[in-house]
């Protein structure tokens, strides 16, 4: 696995690193049978990187950067640690992975994904005792990605609620559904990493596959 502790996190250096890579926003991919994923990934593939000045940031993704410190912070003093923020984390033995932690701890056994979500979504957290279904594979990813990852830590964090912090420890051998209510579809998450590692090599495959068919046109 290849650390860049010197890239930080929003700058020019960061996205192009990340350019083409299926990182944790994207991980979901690895699931869900599309071709939206392998679509975005030749296109990204097949032009050169380049900054959009006029990227849109949301309220919420601005008040997510403001309290990500704090969150951590909050983290660090829950789990006990001092969580290090590296730009990029990219698999050795499939390069098409990545991911960009919100902290990870210098030995890189214990990584926590830090949330400042919006009231409703928070307080449906903290009620549902558990990580949101929308964050879910984000956090299995780090899994993926990281072989050393042993402890994930998901922090959801609202200083303006009652109960502004919710905390969840995920290991491997955790189980989580990635299913329905009608149709639960339960593993343990170093099940689903076998899964997400089978599918990104798929996916890679793929990938090359479409690349040589456009130089043929």
């Amino acid at each position: 696995m290849k650390i860049y502790y010197e890239i930080t996190q929003g700058t020019e250096e960061w996205f192009a690193l990340k350019y083409g890579k299926v990182g944790g926003s994207t991980s979901k991919g690895l699931f869900v049978p599309s071709d939206t994923l392998l679509l975005e990934l030749l296109a990204e593939s097949t032009e050169p990187f380049e900054m959009d000045d006029d990227s849109y940031e949301s309220p919420e993704m601005l008040r997510g950067k403001e309290l990500e410190s704090y969150a951590r912070a909050e983290a660090e003093k829950y789990a006990g640690v001092k969580f290090l923020v590296p730009g990029w984390m990219q698999c050795e033995d499939i390069p098409i992975l990545g991911i960009s932690p919100d902290g990870i701890t210098e030995d890189l056994t214990i990584t926590g994904e830090f949330k400042c979500p919006g009231a409703k979504k928070h307080i449906s957290t903290v009620l549902a005792n558990d990580i949101p279904a929308d964050n879910i594979h984000q956090s299995l990813h780090y899994f993926t990605v990281n072989p050393k990852c042993e402890k994930h830590l998901f922090v959801s964090f609202r200083p303006e609620s009652y109960y502004p912090l919710f905390f969840k420890w995920l290991t491997r051998d955790s189980v989580i559904d990635l299913g329905t209510k009608a149709k639960p579809n339960c593993k343990t998450i170093a099940e689903w990493v076998k899964i997400a590692k089978f599918n990104a090599l798929e996916l890679e495959a793929s990938l090359q596959t479409a690349l040589k068919q456009l130089d043929k046109i």
